[in-house]
């Protein structure tokens, strides 16, 4: 069976983004792969994720490149999603014989990759590539996570909006949760608030006031989509997130910060 590698990492400075759509690709590809997650230093809910999908090795932060290189014996496929694998170390992978797929929503290198996945454009002209290198663009290609591939349950429901959903990733640096959830509080038509927000997220100064929200970290994807399937509007980062709540059918209000 062939190997396929997947390497991409997740903390409360990057997020958990890179993390779960490329896992999500493992858990489409385990059946006719032999598949391999590589990642640094994850979190117990990394380790209970990746072990529902496939076996996974740990890296060091300090020398995560070298080593995720002496693994490659060059018959594998090498799955690569973060910002910091540059051109060269593509080629360092390709050089070793291995097939290379790219996960990236930058596009603001030079990719030798065999494959180049990006489902946030449509325009080839913005990538710079070899001759060779396939692109998969746009939202045909979106890297969901199954319980949001599977049909939503959603009831037509009247115009009310009682319960609200906030959630700006696993790194939240501007703590705009807070800044929506003290907006939403004061909303007399909400009368629930689910906060979903990372491990590392400080609820306990969290102000006492706001009665109406409840507070979620380390969700499974189906209780991902329970969540989304129940409520009536979520206020989201423009991130996987936001394309699995779309999924679910959910009105959404979304954008992105600097």
């Amino acid at each position: 069976m062939r190997k396929i590698y997947f390497r991409a990492d997740a903390s409360a400075t990057i997020g958990y983004g890179h993390f779960i759509r490329t896992l999500a690709l493992a858990d489409m590809l385990k059946d006719g792969f032999d598949c391999t997650f590589f990642t640094c230093h994850p979190t117990s809910y990394q380790v209970s994720e990746m072990e529902k999908v496939c076996p996974f090795i740990p890296l060091q932060e300090e020398t995560h490149s070298a080593d995720f290189l002496s693994h490659l014996q060059g018959d594998e496929i090498v799955v690569l999603d973060n910002y910091f694998f540059t051109t060269d170390y593509q080629r360092a992978i390709k050089q070793k014989g291995c097939r290379l797929v790219c996960i990236d929503d930058m596009h603001d290198k030079h990719y030798v990759a065999d494959v180049v996945i990006n489902h946030g454009v449509t325009n080839e002209k913005l990538f710079s590539i070899e001759p060779y290198t396939q692109l998969c663009l746009g939202y045909d290609w979106a890297l969901l996570r199954f319980p949001f591939l599977q049909p939503p349950q959603r009831q037509q429901k009247d115009r009310k909006i009682e319960k609200a959903v906030v959630c700006f990733g696993g790194s939240d640096k501007n703590n705009l949760t807070e800044r929506f959830v003290s907006f939403l509080q004061k909303e007399p038509s909400v009368k629930q608030i689910v906060a979903i927000v990372g491990d590392k997220y400080q609820t306990d100064n969290v102000s006492q006031s706001y009665s109406k929200v409840q507070y979620r970290h380390n969700l499974s994807a189906s209780e991902m989509s329970d969540i989304f399937s129940q409520s009536d509007v979520a206020f989201l980062s423009a991130s996987t997130v936001c394309l699995e709540a779309l999924s679910r059918q959910l009105p959404i209000v979304a954008g992105y910060y600097v």
